[in-house]
């Protein structure tokens, strides 16, 4: 394979990005979109068209694409199997007056593959999954109080720290760090019978995954008489089709599924039991006008039977774990002070050089030194159904190239 010519970014994207900030604040509608300053001669602010697992930015170029739009292109862009269903359920109508079937039938396919999902109701975004879940724990239990460990949206139980959210909601959220089971117990002992659920991501990418510590939560929360909620934005159907409820083998009170299931479209759900769900609706009230709109469920349809007839889990599997071995052999072989860290659906190459801000220039470098050789990475790797073999090996030949450059 020839070397990559290194390429900066484009004068359309420059020009778009300057007429954004006049009217778009960030110039983004993500907070996770933004691109770096760093790296703003080489990284596209904008791309126009994707195609299985390649993207193109304003100005035409072509990247191979391990950014997934944030986790929610599981299969690859424009999938013909979505593609067609969301073509025809467009002459049918997007959204109506009364419940489409579509719901019925999505909501079924959910309750056979994701362990909790006894019921489910839709919504649009995790975040909107995420505070249906805490909305519906602290109707059931009659509790106020919720443990947090990890980012789960822009809602104010979830953010906390952040200028605009009120002292007296503030109070109402127990911060824990992800992992240490400990902290969760030292919170249920400081605030007694007070706490309604456990809200966590149940694998977070930049660490080692934990069974224990998932084990340790659900016996807690049924000792104290709270709920425990995963937050599956990420993990739902990344994974496995049952997500980390099935691969970790812990089953939750309820779970917040959104990203992956439609392979784009915008869809999420909040799922859980029996008891939980139909209780916690009866005293409280969760709704949205676009819950149905139907172009999302079709595409989460077709996605859906796709993870079941075609061997989507396990090909997602074998190319993130060679393509984390090919990763780690050259930071090795380079003897560049970087680790591969997660599961080979979502990893982190993670630098440990003892200077956290060396680290932070490392990482730009690396991201710098890909960008211009055509491979889209902000240091969070995802793979889809489209990345095969060949796209691997073209990867892992580029970041030789960006390696040595480090």
């Amino acid at each position: 394979m020839k070397p990559t010519q290194p390429t900066p970014i484009g004068v359309r994207d420059r020009e778009l990005w300057e007429r954004a900030m006049r009217v778009i604040p960030w110039g983004t509608q993500t907070n996770a979109k933004r691109r770096p300053d760093e790296l703003a001669d080489v990284m596209p602010s904008f791309l126009c068209r994707g195609e299985g697992c390649r993207v193109w930015d304003a100005d035409g170029r072509v990247y191979l694409d391990y950014g997934c739009s944030l986790g929610p292109i599981i299969l690859g862009h424009g999938h013909p199997a979505v593609i067609q269903a969301v073509n025809r359920q467009l002459k049918d109508g997007v959204l109506f007056s009364m419940a489409s079937p579509l719901e019925v039938e999505v909501a079924e396919m959910i309750q056979k593959m994701v362990p909790c999902a006894e019921r489910v109701r839709f919504l649009k975004t995790g975040a909107d999954a995420n505070a249906a879940c805490v909305r519906l724990a602290r109707a059931v239990t009659g509790r106020d109080l919720i443990i947090a460990t990890g980012y789960h949206g822009w809602p104010d139980s979830f953010m906390t720290d952040q200028p605009g959210v009120p002292e007296a909601v503030r109070a109402l959220t127990v911060r824990c760090p992800f992992g240490d089971a400990d902290s969760v117990a030292q919170a249920f002992e400081k605030f007694p019978g007070r706490i309604a659920a456990v809200l966590t991501v149940p694998y977070h990418w930049m660490g080692e995954p934990s069974k224990d510590y998932l084990k340790t939560l659900r016996e807690l929360t049924r000792q104290q008489g709270a709920l425990l909620i995963f937050d599956e934005v990420l993990t739902g159907f990344r994974l496995a089709q049952g997500g980390a409820q099935e691969y970790f083998g812990v089953t939750p009170d309820l779970a917040s599924v959104a990203k992956a299931f439609a392979n784009g479209f915008p869809l999420s759900a909040f799922v859980g039991v029996k008891e939980v769900m139909e209780e916690g609706l009866r005293k409280t009230i969760v709704t949205t006008t676009y819950a149905g709109e139907t172009l999302s469920l079709a595409a989460a349809r077709a996605t859906l039977e796709t993870m079941r007839f075609e061997p989507v889990h396990s090909h997602l599997w074998r190319m993130g774990e060679k393509l984390m071995k090919g990763l780690a052999a050259i930071l090795r072989e380079k003897k560049v002070p970087a680790t591969v860290k997660g599961l080979p659906p979502h990893f982190h190459v993670v630098f440990e050089s003892g200077d956290p801000g060396k680290d932070r220039l490392l990482e730009l470098r690396l991201i710098r030194e890909l960008m211009q050789r055509g491979i889209f990475c902000v240091n969070r790797w995802m793979l889809s159904y489209s990345h095969r073999d060949q796209e691997i090996e073209e990867t892992l030949a580029v970041a030789e190239e960006a390696v040595d450059k480090l």
